[in-house]
C-alpha cells in the first residue's frame, strides 16, 4: 500500500505503520468483524475510546452491527464467559474485539481469557472469536488472539531511549497515541466496507484515502490560528473543559487525558463535561466542544452557560454556520462529506485534528523556560520517531 508522505512528524510514522499492515490479517479481521452478530469492544483508557467511536458508528449504520458495551447495563452477566452464550443465543456469533497496544491491559487480558476458556469446552469454535488489533504479538492478548480468533498487528506502542531531546514530543508525538489514532483510522475503514458490503480487497483503498484526508486535516490546523490561539490561552492558568455528546465525548475524552498531563503540571486541571467530578467553570476558563451537528441542545447550552460565567468557548464541528459555530469564540470546521446512514469519518478525523494541542502546548511551556517534572519529561522521550 503506497502512501502519501506529511510534514507533520507523528503522521508519518503512521502513515508508515499502516502502510506495513498484513492485509491477510486485515481479512480475517474484516471477514469475522462483517460476520459477527454481536460485537463486544473491550480496552482501557483512550484504546476504548477509539474503540468505542467506530463500534458506535458500526451501531449507527444503516444494516448496522449490534454492539453491546461491557458497562451496559443491559450486559447480560458480570463476566464474559457467562455472558457470551447468552449474546450468542440473542445474535449468533460473538466478536470480543481488543484494541491494546502492548497486549496486556488488564481488563481485556481477564476478558478474552475467559472467553478462551469457553471456547475451549465447545465444538463449534467459531461460535466465539477473540479479534486482537496489538503492536506486540508476542504479547498475552496477542497469542490468545492468534489461537482463538484473528490477530492483527499494528505497530505504533513502542519505547525508546529516554536521553533524546523533549522536542522530539512535537515531531513524533507520544507514547500509544500513533498506535491508537493508526487503529481508529484502519477500523473506520473496516466500518466503511462492512456498511458497503464490500469485498476485503476494498479495504486498503479506504485507508489510502482516509489517511489523505487526515493528514492534510492535521496540516491545516498545525498551520492555523486556531491552533495558536487555543495554545495561547491553555498556556494561562486557567482549568480546561472539553464537551461532546455520544462519539463526540469520545474525542473529548482521549484529548483531555493528554492534555490534563501538561496541564497538571503548571497546576491547572481539565475536566470533561457532563461528569460527576467535574466542578462548575470559573471566569476566563476554556471550553472545548466537539459537535458534528454543531446543534446538540444540551452541548449548546453548555456554551451558553460558560459564557455567561466568562469563560471562552472554542470548537470543532462538523457544519459551518452551525449554533454551537455561533457561540463559540473560536471555531474551527472538518467538513465531511457523510451520507445519512453511513458510518460517519468526523469522529475520527476530529480526533487527529485535537493530537497536536498537547505537544504544541509542551512546545510553548519550554519556549516560556518552564521545567517540566521529570515524568511528563519520560513520557515524552517515550516516542514515535
Amino acid at each position: 500500500m503506497s502512501l502519501q508522505s506529511s510534514s507533520v512528524g507523528f503522521m508519518n510514522r503512521i502513515i508508515k505503520n499502516l502502510s506495513e499492515l498484513d492485509m491477510r490479517q486485515l481479512e480475517d479481521l474484516y471477514i469475522d468483524l462483517k460476520s459477527a452478530g454481536v460485537i463486544v469492544p473491550s480496552g482501557e483508557g483512550r484504546s476504548k475510546g477509539a474503540l468505542s467511536i467506530v463500534c458506535s458508528e458500526m451501531a449507527k449504520m444503516d444494516r448496522g452491527k449490534i454492539v453491546v458495551d461491557r458497562g451496559d447495563i443491559g450486559f447480560p452477566d458480570r463476566d464474559v464467559d457467562m455472558a457470551a452464550p447468552i449474546l450468542r443465543q440473542r445474535y449468533g456469533q460473538v466478536s470480543l474485539l481488543i484494541l491494546s497496544g502492548s497486549g496486556k491491559s488488564l481488563i481485556p487480558l481477564v476478558d478474552a481469557q475467559k472467553m478462551a476458556l469457553l471456547i475451549s469446552k465447545i465444538e463449534n469454535k467459531r461460535d466465539y472469536r477473540i479479534d486482537v488489533i496489538t503492536s506486540d504479538p508476542e504479547s498475552p492478548l496477542g497469542r490468545l488472539g492468534e489461537k482463538y480468533g484473528t490477530l492483527t498487528i499494528l505497530k505504533g506502542r513502542e519505547i525508546y531511549d529516554d536521553t533524546a531531546e523533549a522536542t522530539e514530543f512535537k515531531a513524533v508525538g507520544i507514547l500509544e497515541d500513533v498506535f491508537i489514532l493508526g487503529a481508529g483510522l484502519m477500523l473506520h475503514a473496516l466500518a466503511e466496507a462492512i456498511y458497503e458490503e464490500a469485498a476485503p480487497s476494498v479495504i486498503p483503498q479506504k485507508i489510502k484515502r482516509l489517511l489523505g484526508e487526515t493528514t492534510s486535516i492535521v496540516e491545516d490546523i498545525v498551520k492555523s490560528d486556531f491552533l495558536k490561539t487555543l495554545v495561547d490561552l491553555l498556556e494561562r492558568r486557567h482549568v480546561c473543559f472539553f464537551a461532546g455528546l455520544g462519539s463526540s465525548q469520545e474525542v473529548a475524552r482521549m484529548t483531555a487525558v493528554r492534555l490534563g498531563h501538561v496541564k497538571r503540571a503548571i497546576g491547572d486541571q481539565v475536566y470533561v463535561g457532563g461528569e460527576s467530578s467535574t466542578p462548575a467553570p470559573r471566569a476566563g476558563d476554556i471550553l472545548i466542544v466537539i459537535s458534528y451537528s454543531g446543534e446538540t441542545e444540551v452541548v449548546a447550552s453548555w456554551c451558553k452557560n460558560f459564557k455567561k460565567l466568562g469563560g471562552v468557548v472554542a470548537s470543532i464541528v462538523g457544519t459551518k454556520n452551525s449554533t454551537i459555530e455561533s457561540l463559540s469564540d473560536y471555531t474551527h470546521c472538518i467538513e465531511s462529506k457523510h451520507r445519512p446512514g453511513s458510518p460517519n469519518d468526523f469522529y475520527i478525523k476530529a480526533a487527529y485534528a485535537t493530537s497536536p494541542l498537547p505537544l504544541y502546548l509542551v512546545d510553548r511551556l519550554r519556549e516560556r523556560g518552564l521545567r517540566l517534572p521529570e515524568y511528563i519529561l519520560r513520557w515524552y522521550h517515550s516516542v514515535i520517531s
